[in-house]
């Protein structure tokens, strides 16, 4: 692969991509290097599928295996979000690690006993249930598109722990993100304030980030392109960062000059946690914490939706949560109290005060 300023018709200067691939060989004439850099990905992803159906023609029947590389690639062509295509890694990752034999299985022959097979070798390695369902419904989507008659147990799914705290108090957030040495720090902030997920910060490109509007457009995130309006402490967070990288593409990036890998990342953050004393926090409950900061103080469900780039209530009610304070406070409510706030309070007051005076003594 290659990006170079070359030039054409013996006069005309331009930047070419070249890539080559397994014996295939693609080029494209670009007006930007950034263009150039862009198509070459988009390239290579076009060969490694064109070289992926060649090799699933001459090689019957297709394979789990064939599957996985294939569902990426198809992730990658639709423009999905490093997220998504990093858990469909993962997953076939998980696959030939628990159960090497289903690799290599025929699409056609995959059962109900295979899934169910797959699930208790994630267990008897340690996953999470809340893992394992993740891997589940990478392998369903995947056999939705290869196998649309095939009849996915839905009891394979596990029950998942809904009672795990996943925001922090004021004072466990200063205790977990101020320690951090930057631009973990400002990772970490930034996914706290914007909701955005791991990937989109760690991919995110300066051309991404418009200050003078307060928002960031995010051309692929999982849901789709979407916007992501920025408060006045993430606009100085984020032209802070663009100050201190100047002439970089990235506004994280890693000292290589590339953008964090997730798990360094996924690293650091547990580290730090722990030494705030929180033994179970990791880096995508910022994102619960986010959601749960804006639901309790008063936002309803559709805006905290937006903010957070969810289709539908429910996925947004797995993220944000009621806590104690909030239910405390509604307790107070339904019984009168003045912790129903100020002017509430007040009207009260005086409902009961015009009732007094009004009232004739016996």
């Amino acid at each position: 692969m290659a990006v170079k300023f070359t030039t054409i018709n013996s006069s005309q200067k331009v930047w070419m991509a070249r890539v080559a691939y397994k014996g295939l060989r693609r080029a494209k004439v670009c007006k930007t290097k950034q263009e150039a850099r862009d198509v070459e990905a988009e390239l290579l992803r076009a060969l490694k599928a064109e070289a992926l159906q060649t090799q699933q023609a001459t090689a019957a029947p297709a394979t789990i295996k064939h599957l996985c590389e294939l569902y990426v690639l198809d992730l990658e062509a639709r423009g999905r979000a490093a997220d998504s295509i990093g858990r469909a890694v993962t997953t076939a990752k998980a696959i030939e690690a628990v159960s090497p034999a289903l690799l290599a299985l025929p699409i056609s022959r995959v059962t109900a006993r295979d899934v169910y097979d797959f699930r208790q070798g994630r267990l008897r390695a340690g996953s999470k249930p809340s893992t394992v369902n993740r891997d589940l419904r990478t392998i369903r989507a995947m056999l939705k598109q290869a196998r649309p008659d095939f009849k996915f147990p839905g009891a394979a799914f596990l029950p998942e722990d809904e009672t795990r705290v996943r925001w922090l108090r004021p004072e466990e957030e200063i205790l977990v993100l101020e320690p951090m040495p930057s631009p973990f720090r400002e990772i970490a902030k930034l996914a706290a304030l914007t909701l955005m997920r791991q990937g989109e910060i760690l991919t995110l490109r300066r051309e991404h980030v418009h200050l003078d509007q307060g928002v960031v457009m995010l051309p692929r995130a999982k849901a789709g392109a979407r916007p992501v309006i920025l408060s006045a402490e993430a606009q100085k967070l984020l032209r802070d960062r663009l100050e201190a990288t100047t002439g970089c593409e990235w506004v994280f990036p890693s000292p290589q000059g590339r953008p964090y890998d997730r798990s360094y990342i996924g690293r650091v953050f547990r580290k730090a946690a722990r030494a705030a004393g929180l033994k179970d926090f990791r880096f995508h409950d910022l994102r619960h914490h986010g959601a749960t900061m804006a639901l309790n103080r008063g936002f309803t469900a559709p805006i905290v939706m937006a903010l957070g780039g969810w289709k539908t209530e429910r996925m947004m009610r797995r993220y944000a949560a009621v806590t104690d304070q909030t239910l405390r406070a509604a307790a107070e409510a339904v019984s009168g109290a003045e912790v129903l706030g100020p002017r509430l309070a007040t009207d009260r007051a005086s409902a009961l005060g015009h009732e007094s005076a009004t009232m004739t003594p016996r």
